[in-house]
């Protein structure tokens, strides 16, 4: 037996474990992701599939899928680490802390309006709510500033942040912009936007989605909550219908009692023993990207019952991926090509960037 082989037999769990990623058993063999329902190990093959994005494979690949590492730094994690034997790890969410030192919101007004073609109206809008702000991040490596989309639960608390980049920087970040969830972020709660007194859900895979619907459809929203899943996290959506319907029975409390690891069951056990669906007729609506990985979404839902609706941007010309930014951009004048790189150069008259230091991770 080679020695690769060997390698490929050291149980995915034990390593997701390791990693710091707490799995959740949903059967005998099969254990899901507590944010990403569609990302489950398969404990018999010990494979793992991830059906949301079509990704799939054995534990090497796991390593490099979840840890962003090549495949001989995963060899090399897979050989000096210590894996003990497999145990199911109960889901247990750690106190999310926020950190960050929030500065004024200009650059990051500025990256909103001429990189993403967000209005002044709408921005505005999400910051009185309290979801934005700007503040400094900074790693051993580097400090830079950044948006901030915030997450509160139903009390209000602040249970996570997402972070957005807002200087392009192509050598120091795989996309162009630094994109992070801040650590130990309670991926469940979503990030919510009301307008008016919500009797229905929008779900949108990110926070700049959901501005960007919002304009683009700002005439025929109202008693809406908009909620980005920061990604396709059937988990959120099961969070927020429950919220909405405590919301609705004045059961706020009933949200404070639940075990947050099986969101998805209470939601399914909603469908099949109530008529809560049925009374509320276009609860659900899926405003994800028109990609593969949102299609198929739509389509999971549907297949289980849920009567979603799939509110999908237009596929642009020659484009098989289109978000809800996209079709903002599009609309936009001037060139949009002249009007970031003219942002690019404000953002970095304004916001220079620092001298390289080594700066202590908080």
């Amino acid at each position: 037996m080679t020695a690769l082989t060997n390698l490929k037999q050291i149980s995915i769990l034990d390593v997701a474990a390791n990693l710091g990623y707490r799995f959740n058993r949903v059967s005998g063999q099969v254990y899901e992701h507590p944010d990403h329902d569609s990302f489950r190990i398969f404990v018999d093959t010990n494979t793992f599939k991830w059906f949301s994005r079509d990704i799939q494979g054995d534990v090497i690949d796991f390593v490099q899928i979840v840890s962003g590492v090549s495949f001989k730094e995963a060899l090399a994690f897979l050989k000096t680490g210590k894996f003990e034997q497999v145990q199911p790890v109960e889901n247990i969410y750690q106190p999310f802390r926020y950190y960050l030192p929030e500065e004024g919101f200009k650059q990051a007004r500025t990256y909103l309006k001429q990189i993403r073609g967000l209005n002044d109206e709408i921005i505005n809008a999400f910051g009185r709510q309290g979801l934005l702000a700007q503040a400094s991040y900074q790693t051993r490596e580097f400090r830079e500033s950044v948006l901030v989309c915030k997450s509160y639960d139903h009390n209000g608390a602040l249970k996570g942040a997402s972070l957005q980049g807002i200087v392009k920087n192509d050598e120091r970040h795989e996309r162009g912009y630094l994109k992070k969830i801040m650590k130990h972020s309670h991926g469940y709660v979503g990030i919510s936007f009301d307008i008016g007194k919500p009797n229905c859900l929008v779900f949108c895979e990110s926070v700049i989605d959901m501005m960007s619907y919002v304009q683009c459809r700002k005439d025929k929203l109202s008693n809406v909550r908009l909620v980005s899943m920061e990604g396709l996290k059937q988990s959120v959506i099961a969070y927020q219908t429950l919220r909405l319907a405590a919301e609705e029975q004045g059961k706020l409390s009933f949200l404070d009692t639940i075990n947050t690891g099986r969101l998805t069951h209470y939601l399914q056990a909603i469908k099949d023993t109530t008529t809560y669906f049925q009374a509320h007729a276009g609860l659900i609506t899926l405003a994800v990207d028109n990609d593969q990985a949102g299609r198929e979404f739509c389509q999971k839902l549907l297949d289980k019952g849920f009567p979603i609706q799939a509110d999908l941007p237009p596929l642009l010309e020659n484009k098989d991926k289109t978000d809800w930014n996209d079709i903002v951009k599009q609309n936009q004048e001037p060139s949009l090509s002249e009007a970031i790189q003219s942002a690019q150069i404000q953002i970095l008259r304004t916001n220079p960037p620092p001298k390289q230091s080594r700066i202590l991770e908080l």
